[in-house]
């Protein structure tokens, strides 16, 4: 999982390579209640729902799901994030 600096996208290199998924990333969701908070999820083989800080690269938790992550969404007015599996 790459992350780019939009103001410096004519660069050829992302500001953050995050490497800890173990299999392809099939979800992404920015937190709209808390800045720089980002959710991914992995596929089949990595079945972890993982926060980072974009600010910094940092991952700040990593959840075990059990099965593959589908989709991610924050809900809109509590600091809630609800996940969709397929093939476990």
């Amino acid at each position: 999982l790459c992350l780019w600096d939009a103001a410096t996208s004519s660069t050829s290199s992302p500001r953050f390579a995050l490497t800890e998924h173990q299999a392809a990333v099939k979800a992404l969701a920015w937190s709209p209640h808390e800045r720089n908070l980002l959710a991914t999820g992995g596929g089949t083989a990595d079945r972890t729902i993982k926060f980072w800080n974009g600010q910094t690269g940092a991952l700040l938790n990593s959840i075990d799901t059990g099965s593959q992550v589908c989709a991610l969404q924050w809900n809109p007015f509590e600091k809630e994030l609800l996940s969709s599996h397929g093939f476990a």
